[in-house]
């Protein structure tokens, strides 16, 4: 596969092993046969895994988080540099990978890339654990996550947006479940590393699902209170100024910005596809405005519409997925793995009667942007340098767009159904 990565053929063979389990599942009726699959699953991952980690990049892995772990003991004014390359999370995040910086680079950076490897297992038992897919709607998300280009993208680099997917699946699991305080947890820790992800879990402080809202206001206060302890104040103030205010009306044209604002960036200010914040034209502010507020009104229109319908857990999960996609699409930056997360709401879909449409014109429209999610950077690297069109240098910001167009009709369906319900008591 000459548009992924070398990495590829590897990471297809843990989702080809949660398929396996599925297709198997029946026959392992007692616990100890459960246990005895996974295992192995995991120890075959671990040689597979060791072996792929022979042909290095991880080019995150290495700029950010493993210098990162070091400067944040040794030097830690040197954790950001003037325009914040390299590490971009909060400061008390570095001290995460402190124990892997202790190591020589290479073996910490196999280890981390094990350790991201081997979770794409349970990252595909959950996405279809999550969902409750069934039958061909399982195999079906299960190949969209095998070819997933964001997904390559994230193991390449040596991302965290994998791991994060699967903490998300878990969170989310939890609140069908009704352990809204744990979820809470889960959700604001993610949205502390994944700036996109705050908007999304700010959602349920809206619709009043007070338990989860304090379980993520709990663990923003421990961070707050770790980072006043531990980290100097000075170097909090550093990174909030260079890594996020910096971006703050000035966007990013590069490639792998697929937001609106990296769209219209590459769109009105050609020639820059750099990852350098750019002096917005005038060209550019206007289009900018009208984009964002048509973005931003489907969302703003479901949260009045909706705020007397259903408060059942599927309704609200449809809801966060819809301000999750408007975030990732409105955010002044959102790499290409970030639309990785949108398998989620697509599993969450796939696996809902209730939601499912019967007519045909939605379900090609829900997999026509799945296949735009899915496209591999490379792919869309090589299109844009024979064509020059740099339309194709947005196919993740696109199959978001029509993502969103698609969730949002799914809305308007439900809340049709949830009036009608009302109307008849």
């Amino acid at each position: 596969m000459p548009y992924y990565s070398q990495y590829f053929p590897y990471t297809v063979l843990p989702v080809v092993l949660a398929g396996l389990y599925f297709l198997f599942e029946k026959y392992l009726v007692k616990s100890w046969m459960r246990w005895a699959w996974w295992i192995v699953c995991v120890l075959i991952l671990f040689v597979v895994g060791w072996y792929a980690a022979q042909n290095p990049s991880w080019y995150d892995f290495f700029k950010g988080y493993y210098h990162s772990g070091r400067k944040i003991i040794n030097k830690p004014e040197l954790l950001y540099d003037e325009t914040c390359y390299g590490y971009v999370n909060f400061p008390l995040l570095a001290y995460l990978f402190v124990p892997l910086s202790r190591l020589p680079k290479e073996l910490a950076g196999g280890l981390f890339f094990l350790i991201g490897y081997i979770s794409i297992l349970p990252l595909s038992y959950w996405l279809v654990k999550f969902s409750n897919l069934k039958e061909w709607a399982r195999w079906i998300i299960l190949v969209f996550l095998a070819v997933s280009g964001p997904l390559d993208y994230s193991i390449w680099l040596g991302n965290t947006t994998h791991l994060i997917m699967l903490v998300l699946l878990i969170s989310l699991w939890l609140f069908k479940q009704n352990r809204h305080w744990l979820a809470g947890v889960l959700l604001g820790g993610i949205g502390l590393i994944k700036i996109p992800l705050i908007l999304p879990a700010g959602y349920f402080f809206i619709r009043k699902q007070w338990r989860l809202v304090g379980g993520g206001i709990l663990i923003v206060a421990v961070v707050l209170g770790l980072s006043l302890l531990l980290v100097p104040f000075s170097l909090n103030s550093t990174w909030l100024n260079r890594c996020i205010l910096s971006s703050a009306g000035n966007p990013v044209a590069a490639y792998n910005n697929q937001s609106v604002v990296g769209f219209l960036a590459r769109e009105f200010m050609p020639g820059n596809t750099g990852w350098d914040p750019l002096p917005p034209t005038v060209e550019y502010k206007r289009a900018s405005s009208i984009a964002m507020l048509l973005l931003y009104t489907p969302v703003l229109a479901m949260l009045f519409l909706g705020r007397k319908t259903s408060r059942s857990s599927n309704m609200l999960l449809l809801e966060f997925f819809i301000v999750l996609v408007c975030s990732l699409l409105t955010s002044p930056i959102s790499w290409t793995h970030y639309f990785m997360l949108l398998l989620i709401p697509a599993a969450f879909y796939a696996a809902d009667k209730g939601l499912r449409s019967n007519q045909i014109w939605m379900n090609i429209l829900c997999g026509v942007s799945l296949v735009f999610i899915s496209i591999p950077v490379k792919l869309t690297l090589a299109l844009f340098q024979q064509t020059g069109l740099r339309l194709f240098l947005s196919p993740q910001f696109i199959g978001g767009l029509l993502f969103y167009l698609f969730l949002f009709f799914i809305w308007i369906n439900a809340f049709h159904i949830s009036r009608q319900k009302v109307l008849k008591q």
